[in-house]
């Protein structure tokens, strides 16, 4: 007679909870995300309030933001430069990437060498010379200062792609070869329809990266009408500021995270295959 399993068994056990822990988990990730998202639509102007949530909503803080503030031109200066800075960095990193993956020439591996100790280093490392650098071409307080930084630094971020294009079998150009193709439309027939995964990974990562930066573009973007929604927002939140405009900043920062999450959803599964593909290779 076959022996009858017990109800609460190990492996039962394990996966209620791990579903359980993972249950908690999101909980806890979605308590200060409603709590920001509630706050946006509070009466209350201040931070400080004696109930977790508001017990009154209006739309009035939406409508303050655009029509009394400056968040409007922000989110336009932060719109340009990350769409900008979307095409311009995608396109050099895939091309870096392309040339490291297929060519083999002298200073190939001392290059790929030395960007794989400066991306070690932390970004604000080199703020003081960045600044010194961008005064010098009088671009301080520009939008512009941003789009140079970022672009030009594109080539050193090309290890998760150059991994993906690794991936790709060689016997696919030497087909092409054969049938007298060359490079450059070797590159574009073959390899980018082949990669819309880590384009779309990388063309995310280069659209995100404006919106969270506040280090650069605080220290570059002083003046009010240049600035980004995160030098805006921040500033927002200064001791002398937070009971002013709080319930500002809150209905600021749901409408600047709508087009991210917007943008991960619907392109979370070539997000996560990019990933998963990228190994970084010689």
């Amino acid at each position: 007679m076959k022996k009858k399993k017990p109800f609460f068994s190990k492996k039962r056990f394990d996966a209620i909870f791990s579903n359980l822990l993972v249950v908690v988990l999101v909980l806890i990730w979605l308590i200060p995300v409603i709590w920001i998202i509630a706050s946006s639509f509070s009466t209350q102007k201040y931070f400080n309030s004696p109930t977790f949530f508001p017990t009154e909503y209006t739309f009035d803080n939406y409508i303050r933001l655009f029509k009394e503030t400056l968040f409007a031109k922000w989110l336009l200066n932060t719109f340009i430069i990350a769409l900008i800075n979307c095409f311009a960095t995608t396109f050099f990193t895939i091309l870096t990437s392309y040339v490291l993956s297929r060519f083999r020439f002298k200073m190939r591996k001392v290059y790929m060498n030395i960007s794989l100790v400066l991306g070690m280093f932390p970004g604000f490392m080199s703020m003081v010379a960045v600044y010194f650098i961008l005064s010098q071409l009088n671009l301080i307080n520009s939008i512009w200062s941003l789009l140079v930084y970022y672009v030009c630094g594109a080539g050193l971020g090309f290890f998760i792609s150059k991994g993906y294009f690794d991936t790709i079998s060689y016997e696919i150009d030497e087909a092409a070869f054969l049938e007298g193709a060359n490079h450059l439309q070797i590159f574009f027939k073959i390899f980018l329809p082949l990669a819309k995964p880590i384009i779309i990974y990388t063309a995310l990562l280069a659209f995100m990266a404006p919106w969270a930066d506040y280090i650069l573009a605080g220290l570059i973007l002083t003046k009010d009408d240049t600035k980004t929604v995160a030098v805006g927002l921040y500033e927002w939140m200064d001791s002398a500021k937070i009971n002013t405009y709080f319930t500002l900043f809150a209905a600021g920062s749901v409408i600047v995270a709508v087009p991210i999450v917007t943008l991960y959803l619907s392109l979370q599964k070539f997000f996560i295959h990019g990933i998963s593909s990228g190994a970084v290779k010689g």
